[in-house]
């Protein structure tokens, strides 16, 4: 039984995907100022970048996207491939990209020129020349029967991906989803003729959609929407007998209160994780990757040391692979298991994590143990994952999650004090943490006296509540006085 719930907001929506009564993945998809995979723009080229044979585009985000030279069309025409990326792009330029991955951090989207435009059943490449079959496809007959209705339908240099909802479907069925999506395409190029700036022309990127496209026609899947629109475009996409799988929530509650989901979402943005047989697993998050510790915690097995070092590695096995694809974790993952001497150990351990991953609808791919001791894996990055969306990075601390102690904040006041030991100005007011404050006004004021003696200048601290200080006034000192007693 699987259930898809979606919450309609004001600016966003927001849903989950529950699977026997568990919630196996979070859809979120905010206002429309984050350029989304698969969206694509009519953007101008900003700058070019010969030895990264690479250039940003304007493409109307805060940050230039970045499009490699092998993502362009001219690169997969070129035989030889060995063009320069200036014979293939002029800086000025207008030119139609699609988001491959959006922005993170310090960078900007990542942008193909390689158009794709997703099905239910099929994935349409415009320029893409090959015939690509899921591997889940597993029967030969019915791979070359796929194989043979794309080389009939494709045209000149298109290319197609059958996914693997596509198996067992009827050819007209595949034909009239592939005439469909070529219609998408020449609509999105009519449109780009259209516009001279730069501007969004399709985008396939909304939650509906990719429910649309996912588990719309998976057995045993009922939806409950709370919007109007939402019940109206889920219904349109399903048979007329399948109606009653979409249900309009009409309920005084939120959705995602009325299915607790507030409660499992807070869980699942928690940095610790409980094991079921007394482990642990704490999930910490860089811009370079994702860091995954396995500590036994409360377990001991009777067996001894090396046996509770495997039983625990693999119970936290599956609930990795379920946090990944919750959180929607991308890129390099390194998991710190508990230390297994025996090699055999290791490799059962590897080889229930691939197990464990393959419900998982986004690619991984799980490389092995290193020297010391880390597994090593990647997950693709298509959208940002869920603590990302959820959080921004703290202004004091940028996203480390430490700050700066009171005693440092204290002596970077008295250099920014000891700075202005030149100025003519008798008097200087400074606003100031009140911890930091404390640090001046202990002992009979004796670390304020000695700066105001040392600088000859009279100096009134204020306390506030935000971290560190800002020198608010440097002048008379009946001026300072007035601001220093104005609060």
């Amino acid at each position: 039984m699987r259930q898809i719930v979606l919450h309609r907001r004001f600016e966003d929506i927001r849903g989950a995907v529950i699977e026997n009564g568990n919630v196996v993945e979070w859809l979120f998809e905010g206002k429309a100022d984050v350029l989304k995979p698969g969206i694509i723009i009519k953007g101008k080229v900003e700058k070019i970048i010969p030895g990264m044979d690479a250039a940003f585009v304007n493409i109307g985000s805060e940050k230039n996207g970045f499009l490699l030279k092998k993502e362009l069309i001219g690169f997969q025409q070129e035989r030889h491939q060995s063009k320069l990326i200036t014979s293939l792009l002029k800086q000025g330029q207008s030119i139609i990209v699609q988001v491959k991955k959006e922005e993170f951090g310090t960078k900007g989207a990542k942008l193909t020129e390689q158009l794709s435009f997703p099905g239910k059943y099929l994935v349409y490449l415009p320029f893409g020349d090959y015939i690509a079959i899921s591997k889940k496809i597993s029967q030969d007959e019915e791979r070359e029967r796929l194989r043979d209705i794309a080389g009939d339908c494709l045209e000149n240099e298109e290319g197609i991906i059958i996914r693997t909802s596509a198996a067992k479907t009827s050819n007209a069925t595949l034909k009239a989803e592939l005439a469909y999506l070529r219609e998408q395409f020449t609509t999105t190029m009519r449109k780009a003729q259209g516009y001279e700036g730069i501007t969004i022309l399709y985008n396939s990127t909304s939650v509906i959609r990719r429910v649309i496209r996912d588990f719309i026609d998976r057995e045993g899947t009922q939806f409950v929407v709370d919007d109007i629109n939402d019940y109206k475009e889920l219904t349109a996409s399903l048979a007329s007998d399948s109606e009653d799988k979409v249900t309009l929530y009409q309920g005084k509650e939120n959705l995602f209160t009325y299915f607790d989901l507030d409660k499992v979402l807070d869980k699942t943005l928690s940095s610790f994780l409980w094991l079921k047989n007394g482990g642990s697993l704490h999930i910490d998050y860089t811009e370079a990757m994702t860091v995954i510790d396995v500590n036994s915690a409360k377990f001991t097995s009777k067996q001894g040391l090396s046996d509770t070092a495997k039983k625990t590695n693999l119970d936290a096995v599956s609930t990795i692979a379920q946090q990944l694809r919750l959180r929607d974790i991308g890129g390099i993952i390194l998991i710190d298991f508990i230390d297994m001497p025996l090699e055999k150990d290791r490799q059962d351990v590897m080889y229930a994590l691939k197990n464990a991953l393959k419900p998982d609808r986004t690619i991984t791919n799980v490389l092995g143990f290193t020297q010391l001791g880390l597994l090593e894996m990647t997950r693709k990055k298509t959208r940002k994952a869920i603590h990302e969306i959820i959080y921004s990075n703290c202004k004091m601390c940028d996203g480390t999650g430490l700050v700066k102690s009171e005693a440092e904040v204290a002596a970077e006041l008295e250099e920014a004090l000891f700075a202005l030991r030149t100025s003519e100005s008798p008097a200087v007011v400074v606003d100031v943490h009140k911890g930091t404050l404390a640090l001046f006004l202990n002992e009979g004021k004796r670390r304020l006296k000695w700066l105001e003696t040392v600088l000859s200048k009279r100096i009134f601290l204020r306390a506030v509540t935000e971290k560190g200080f800002q020198i608010r006034f440097e002048g008379e000192e009946q001026e300072a006085w007035n601001l220093w007693t104005k609060d």
